[in-house]
């Protein structure tokens, strides 16, 4: 059962992920069948009591029902008419999900004639947490301190590190991140100390019977000039140096942080003046730093003004900054990315301006694409970037600071589903990826499919139908191809369905234990691509094929 990132989040607010239904006409009244089982705990395989335990049918509205285990931990759900259930488990101390759940996919529970849904086996993993108190200098709590969790693991086919949540402590120092999955975790923490006083210069210039005199004039204490870096549990100043949190099921470990002062950094910012005399310069700076590849935190800064084209940003933690200054409207003038380790002046207008980005959207007929979305990801940092296409077809990405790099490409709303084909001026473009450089001005071309196909079938072992198999689309040329691929985990009898399918040549494969694969590096896969079933899609088209499973 396949299903989207927005669904498997509300389904942790308890709605159920949504999915392409399978045929299921209502059955006589005669026809009623059950779905049952035990809930058992994943590490010990013991019933569990008290767990609550839902169903909610995907071609019938208002359907939904959920039902308590007993002390045996079983439970029934009696008189189910025919069709597709997904099925999920909560419980206090035990982590939510779904049946046979993996990242975002789940087996959902195919009910009808001679199909056995009355011997589930529902293991429930206890949930693990990661707490701890945050301590100043003086060993007192820090509060309102900002707590980053990250968690390095596999997403999207690849191994990366990605934001897992924040929360803030308490009058205490406390925090606490619960409901974890066993995983490998990292903890960072943000903070101001209390005391801190920002010191600002200002150029101030005075006219007397001598002439015109320029007086530096300074504000605050210097020796309170001072801010907290960002550290990483244990005690590193980035991730590479972080101690690994190691979860297991029902683990409890405790992060306990204490943050030490360091002199705020200052950074004098030149840029050139529009050199209106009788208007405000309406420049602003900004102020970033990377906590991990494609996660940046904003900076709390005290902006001191020189002089026009001069600014003063105050209260820098050291670390790898991106600074900048942005219009009255927002866009972003210009930007620098730069490892910051002490005081420092830059000439801002030197930097290389962002990439300018605009195009057009068309579908595959030459029509434009009206009412869709284009966005542009970056895979080595996670940085996105997106913006409306209008009803001409025409976007830019005016005010957005796009740098230098490699950007994955995609284009979704009602009248699109997938790229079909790219070509730019300004850029290299490789499948459905673009490389930019900073300060070139890029004009891309974007081809979506007018139609789309739809590939469903069953994973089938030994000739028999097998569910919680990974079932992947591999188009004809995997590399930069992300958009083409499609996933889905086989259903209770075995089936599977893969929507959205852009027109093309595909290797459809079944692995049994492929969750933990690297499967979008195209080697990874190589090995299982012979023994798949080869298909060529067109549009509107609707496909069915039987995959043998893969160990």
């Amino acid at each position: 059962m396949s299903s989207s990132l927005l669904f498997a989040l509300l389904f942790l607010l308890g709605s159920f992920p949504q999915q392409a239904p399978a045929p299921a006409p209502d059955a006589p009244a005669s026809r009623n069948f059950q779905i049952a089982g035990i809930v058992v705990d994943a590490f010990s395989g013991q019933p569990l009591s008290h767990v609550e335990v839902s169903i909610q049918s995907q071609t019938r509205a208002n359907t939904g029902q959920t039902v308590t285990t007993g002390d045996d931990g079983r439970f029934l759900f009696d008189n189910v008419a025919p069709g597709q259930y997904p099925l999920a488990a909560s419980r206090r101390g035990y982590v939510q999900q779904a049946y046979k759940q993996h990242e975002f996919f789940s087996t959902a529970i195919i009910v009808g004639p001679g199909l056995d849904t009355s011997h589930l086996r529902f293991p429930l993993p206890p949930d693990a947490s990661i707490s701890g108190k945050i301590l100043d200098e003086l060993n007192d709590p820090v509060r309102n301190a900002q707590v980053f969790l990250f968690q390095q693991g596999l997403q999207l086919g690849r191994h990366t590190m990605w934001q897992q949540s924040n929360a803030s402590t308490d009058d205490q120092g406390h925090y606490r991140f619960g409901h974890l999955l066993p995983g490998t975790y990292f903890v960072a923490v943000s903070a101001q100390p209390w005391y801190a006083q920002r010191v600002t210069h200002q150029l101030l210039t005075r006219t007397d019977n001598s002439g015109t005199v320029e007086q530096e004039m300074t504000s605050g204490e210097p020796e309170l000039d001072v801010v907290y870096p960002v550290t990483f549990f244990s005690n590193a100043s980035d991730v590479s140096g972080a101690a690994p949190i190691t979860l297991h099921s029902g683990d409890a470990e405790i992060a306990d942080l204490t943050l030490h002062p360091a002199p705020g950094l200052h950074v004098i910012i030149n840029y050139v003046p529009s050199g209106k005399t009788d208007e405000p310069e309406n420049i602003w700076p900004f102020a970033s730093q990377e906590l991990i590849p494609g996660v940046r935190q904003p900076l709390g800064i005290v902006q001191g003004g020189q002089r026009p084209g001069v600014l003063e940003i105050t209260g820098l933690p050291p670390g790898h900054l991106n600074l900048g200054l942005r219009s009255a409207h927002g866009e972003e003038i210009h930007s620098l990315s730069m490892q910051l380790a002490a005081d420092a002046s830059i000439n801002i207008s030197d930097a290389a301006p962002p990439a300018s980005l605009s195009g057009v959207v068309k579908l595959d007929d030459g029509s434009p694409a009206a009412h869709t979305a284009v966005e542009f990801r970056n895979p080595a940092t996670g940085q996105q970037f997106g913006t409306e296409v209008q009803d001409t077809g025409e976007f830019s990405l005016q005010g957005q600071a796009l740098a230098s790099g490699t950007y994955d490409v995609s284009v979704g709303g009602p009248s699109a589903e997938a790229v079909r084909s790219l070509s730019a001026t300004g850029a290299k473009v490789s499948g459905r990826t673009i490389e930019v450089v900073a300060g070139q001005d890029v004009k891309l071309t974007v081809i979506v499919s007018k139609g789309t196909g739809r590939v469903s079938g069953f994973a089938l072992k030994g000739g028999k139908p097998i569910d919680g198999v990974m079932v992947v689309l591999v188009p004809e040329i995997p590399d930069h191809n992300l958009e083409l691929f499609r996933r889905d985990q086989s259903d209770s009898d075995g089936s599977f369905t893969l929507p959205n399918v852009l027109p093309g040549k595909y290797t459809v494969i079944a692995l049994e234990n492929g969750w933990d694969l690297d499967w979008y590096t195209p080697a990874v896969l190589q090995k299982y691509l012979p023994s798949g079933e080869r298909v060529e899609v067109s549009p509107n088209a609707n496909l069915d094929v039987k995959v043998n499973v893969q160990p």
